[in-house]
């Protein structure tokens, strides 16, 4: 599994780096904007830094769905599954290496995020009302950023299996049949509404910390039984 895991790594290695420089880059024009007094390069370059720690953490998701889709669609990437590993294992892989990336990412924005709001105390106001946009009552503070992220990871993670599904789907029941791209779209678009409805069940009225770790739980309960199911029809259905 070890093995797997670290092939995983390995073949997501270069965008996570791109990623990581692309912070650091931003995190720079943060910092010379509050050394130099510059509240407009502040607030370009915490803007900058949030729009791309957010995107790169769905990127991390969507990367992870392609090299799926690749492994199973390219002879190079199909040898993965002449391996003696069993489809759980290949596919516990590379759903452990998605979410142990944005872990990581996920730690290093946060704690980036909570040195830049306790360097500019006097513009919480600006951030407030930019984190507003996620949820009402959300503050600028490690409880409520850090269950934040926690949901975000895991609804993200969610959304991976729920689509590794999808496109295995795509891969074997439908055997690439006319229109099973559009019946694979629709079926992951179906299974994303009904997953939305069991996270609507949560209590609006609940303490937001509360609200954003029950909701991520339940998102790592299902994406727990997406991933089951997806190896399992790999398992019956794919010649691996």
């Amino acid at each position: 599994m070890l093995r797997l895991l670290k092939y995983e790594f390995r073949k997501t290695l270069f965008p996570k780096l791109v990623l990581l420089a692309l912070l650091v880059i931003f995190e720079g024009i943060f910092l010379y904007g509050y050394w130099t007094g510059n509240n407009s390069t502040v607030t370009l370059g915490l803007s900058l830094f949030l729009f791309t720690f957010l995107c790169g953490l769905l990127a991390i998701g969507i990367i992870s769905l392609v090299t799926l889709h690749k492994d199973m669609n390219t002879r190079q990437g199909y040898m993965l599954f002449m391996t003696p590993n069993s489809t759980y294992r290949i596919l516990g892989a590379k759903v452990a290496e998605n979410g142990l990336s944005m872990l990581g990412i996920g730690a290093v924005g946060l704690g980036i995020c909570l040195l830049n709001f306790s360097l500019i105390k006097q513009e919480l106001e600006f951030i407030t009302s930019f984190l507003k946009n996620f949820g009402i009552g959300l503050m600028p503070t490690f409880p409520h950023l850090s269950a934040l992220l926690v949901y975000i990871i895991c609804d993200i993670l969610c959304s991976v299996t729920t689509a590794y599904l999808a496109d295995v789907i795509c891969s074997s029941l439908l055997n690439g049949q006319k229109g099973s791209m559009v019946i694979t779209f629709v079926l992951f678009a179906l299974l994303n509404f009904g997953i939305q409805k069991i996270m609507g069940l949560v209590p609006a009225s609940l303490d937001i910390v509360v609200m954003f770790l029950l909701q991520g739980a339940i998102a790592l309960v299902l994406a727990t039984v997406m991933y089951i199911i997806t190896a399992r029809l790999m398992d019956l259905y794919l010649s691996v």
